[in-house]
């Protein structure tokens, strides 16, 4: 279940350094948990010069203060930054011993060190400081979703397993550590309990938030073009209730119909800061972009949509999953049914994007007059250019997988399933390919064929898990990791071997949470489209 993998980048993404300086900042902010020397123009100085990036004017300043003031906590703590800025853990490892040995109940020193030793590979050490951490204040996310990250690479299930419930307790909002403790339940055989977490975790997405009934009143208002007062009743709920997400996008809806379009992108963009998450709105704010003609804001939205709706499409695999191994093969069929249908938001939206930046690409390299601006003509252009970028990586598990998602937009379900097989191929954990693959053949006569490929797709070894740790450790390390990544590619040119290893690095590291989906999507999304542009200028 590659799904799991994302396992190990859970926290580890979190700058460390920047987390210090925000601790930094909270604590001269409270009134009253000052330290008799925290007003110090040299320490304060340096705070700011960190958070600026002013690494070196802030290295002299603190090692000035440090100097008048050895046993100063947030003194050394700004040391540690600085030297995890310069990627010497070992060196902040020093800075951190000394504020314990003052402080052993500081939960950000002791977060630090556990993530100093985890990065020099000393695991035990790492946990045990994680759960001293823990002890103290028992909601902190970071030290727990390292520690699950350690046991499951070890083969410790129920170790891991107890970390993630302990998360859910603490933080019952967080839907995503809901969706990964399903699938560690599914890996531990526990199917019932996966079955009720992925129920849970797909009853609580913020797009399930609805209640139409008490919206009678308000819809009348609309319909009868009352928008003013439809507004007043918004805003009264939004007194009363808090300023909640929905109620950002019921106001956007209302101004919307108003012809205010400029304020409810304002409120659609408003919702999205309190719920990045949420499905709906980030699909409307990308379609008034698109009414402004602002193609490349619009096609960025409906990027990030693919990734959340997606992200919903993992929770009704995994439900489906528990239910096949539980016995409920109904019950099975009709989550997949579901699923399908779910899945294809996220194939339709991709489209969408990736035509809209193939638009704004063009607009972009003033490149309008010429280019054919019917949508089919664009439809064709968009599969052309992906067929190319294939063609030319092959050996690009990506390329295969945006391809296959063309062709099923197009109801080319041979082909799709073709480009997802081919992806497969490449890199066996790159999930998304195999669930996309189960609905191509879910929609043609091979439905006991799709079920097999979601469900047989067995254990990951624990050889594979170390791997896929020591990569997401390794990746920590920049330096050593762009190193790694110029050594791969030149032995690959030496050996006159075909492979686009940047890119298939860069999907493992999607797999194992490191970096944004969305957010590599756009960049090659970029590329494409820049190909496309360039080929037809030349």
């Amino acid at each position: 279940m590659s799904k799991l993998l994302e396992i190990f980048g859970r926290g580890i993404t979190v700058d460390t350094a920047d987390l210090i300086w925000h601790w930094l900042n909270v604590l001269r902010e409270r009134s009253g948990e000052q330290e008799p020397d925290w007003h110090a123009e040299d320490l304060d100085e340096a705070v700011e010069l960190l958070g600026n990036r002013e690494l070196d004017r802030c290295r002299e300043k603190i090692q000035f203060y440090l100097y008048e003031r050895p046993d100063c906590a947030r003194g050394r703590m700004v040391a540690v930054a600085l030297c995890l800025r310069a990627n010497d853990p070992a060196g902040a490892l020093e800075q951190l011993q000394s504020i314990y040995l003052r402080q052993p109940s500081n939960t950000m020193a002791l977060y630090a060190l556990g993530y100093c030793h985890e990065r020099l590979g000393r695991e035990d050490e790492a946990v045990a400081f994680y759960q001293d951490c823990i002890k103290f204040k028992s909601h902190l996310q970071l030290p727990r979703q390292r520690m699950a990250a350690i046991h499951f690479k070890n083969g410790r299930l129920e170790m891991a397993i107890r970390e993630y419930e302990q998360l859910i307790t603490e933080h019952p909002e967080d839907i995503a550590s809901m969706v990964l403790l399903g699938y560690l339940y599914n890996e531990d055989h526990q199917f019932d309990r996966a079955n009720d977490i992925f129920n849970m975790a797909i009853v609580s997405h913020p797009d399930n938030f609805h209640d139409d009934n008490s919206d009678d009143e308000i819809h009348e208002l609309i319909e009868s073009g009352q928008y003013d007062r439809a507004l007043e009743s918004i805003q009264w709920l939004v007194d009363k209730l808090g300023d909640m997400p929905d109620l950002h996008v019921r106001m956007a809806d209302i101004l919307s119909r108003a012809g205010r379009t400029s304020e409810a992108i304002l409120h659609y963009e408003s919702a999205l800061r309190l719920q990045p998450n949420y499905l709906e709105a980030t699909i409307k704010l990308g379609t008034h972009y698109m009414r402004y003609q602002r193609y490349s804001l619009a096609a960025e939205q409906f990027n990030r949509a693919v990734e959340i709706n997606d992200d919903i499409v993992d929770a009704y695999i995994g439900l489906a999953i528990s239910q096949y191994y539980g016995g409920h093969s109904e019950e099975t069929q009709r989550t997949l049914s579901l699923a399908w249908s779910i899945q294809q938001n996220s194939t339709l939206l991709f489209s969408e994007t990736a035509i809209l930046h193939l638009q704004a690409t063009r607009n972009e390299q003033n490149q309008t007059c010429d280019e054919p601006s019917d949508r089919t003509a664009l439809i064709h252009d968009v599969m052309l250019a992906h067929q190319k970028q294939m063609a030319a990586s092959p050996h690009s598990a990506d390329s295969h997988y945006k391809y296959g998602i063309l062709m099923m937009v197009a109801g080319k379900m041979v082909e799709a399933a073709q480009a997802f097989e081919q992806a497969l191929a490449i890199n066996p954990t790159h999930y998304r390919s195999r669930t996309k693959l189960a609905m191509c053949l879910g929609e043609s006569t091979q439905k006991d064929r799709a079920l097999s490929i979601l469900t047989e797709t067995g254990h990951l070894e624990l050889s594979t898990l170390k791997l896929h740790y020591q990569t997401a450790m390794l990746y920590c390390d920049k330096p050593r990791f762009a190193q790694a990544m110029q050594t791969l590619q030149s032995r690959m040119e030496k050996s006159l071997m075909e492979s686009d290893a940047a890119v298939n690095v860069m999907v493992v590291l999607e797999n194992l949470g490191l970096i944004d989906r969305a957010t590599t999507t756009w960049e090659r999304l970029n590329e494409t489209a820049l190909h496309a542009v360039s080929e037809r200028l030349s």
